[in-house]
């Protein structure tokens, strides 16, 4: 039951990462990191220590998809932005989101 329980909280935040900040930046630092924290997780020696431990890592999975959610939030009320522009902006997320890019418009 642990190993399951760690191998499910490790996706969700290697997904949370992926979608986040490798795609945004791509730089698969943190995503390195994440593996790396992963495998000291397996040398904690206690059971409380590795419960803390995937405590930790589901509230950081939390965190980076509840900023991101906000952010996105906060820029569909946006009101300083021009309707034309917002749904522009909001069809190239979307498009960012499954693996695409908009193709750039001469104007």
């Amino acid at each position: 039951m642990a190993a399951a329980e760690a191998r499910q909280v490790l996706r969700t935040l290697l997904r949370a990462v992926d979608r986040n900040i490798t795609s945004a930046s791509g730089n698969r630092q943190w995503r390195d990191f994440v593996l790396a924290e992963a495998r000291r997780w397996e040398q904690l020696g206690g059971n409380a220590d590795r419960q803390m431990a995937l405590q930790q890592a589901r509230d950081y999975a939390f965190l980076i998809n509840s900023v991101r959610d906000h952010k996105e939030l906060l820029l569909s009320y946006n009101i300083g932005i021009p309707v034309e522009q917002r749904e522009q902006d909001m069809n190239k997320r979307a498009a960012n989101m499954v693996g695409l890019q908009m193709p750039k418009v001469l104007e």
